[in-house]
């Protein structure tokens, strides 16, 4: 990885709250690609005692995010669809996102979401807009 990977993991990893309280850490993140890991424990399962569907959306989102940081421009999420193909068991969620497609102002990206046994459990399309630096610094004054 990159020093600017490297630098870009570490902010992904320290700057967000939410990452840390749902025990979600970037693990990899390269040009147009990034690995998400989430533990698998009794506060993210749903009543029948699977992964809950929206902690499934949630590390598909920050997988699809760092993917789309790796481009240099910071983004947010403009749209998401989830499909969930397989209960969620195991250790450990594996989001995978890649990317297809990145253009001037969004850019979208797959993503598929492992268990720790190479179970695919779900997968998601985002689409992301980017956040470039002058043009948004201008419209949010």
């Amino acid at each position: 990885m990159s020093q600017n990977m490297e630098t870009l993991r570490n902010r992904l990893n320290s700057s967000s709250q939410f990452l840390q309280s749902n025990d979600m850490h970037v693990v990899e993140v390269k040009d147009g690609y990034a690995k998400v890991e989430m533990i698998i424990d009794e506060q993210i399962l749903n009543v029948h005692g699977f992964v809950h569907g929206g902690a499934l959306y949630s590390l598909a989102d920050t997988a699809a995010g760092a993917a789309s940081f790796a481009t240099g421009r910071d983004s947010v999420t403009l749209a998401g669809t989830i499909n969930y193909i397989k209960p969620g068991r195991g250790g450990k969620l594996i989001g995978i996102a890649q990317e297809i497609s990145a253009g001037r102002t969004t850019g979208v990206y797959e993503v598929f979401i492992f268990n720790d046994e190479d179970v695919l459990l779900s997968r998601a399309t985002f689409t992301m807009f980017f956040l470039d630096g002058d043009r948004y610094r201008k419209q949010h004054k």
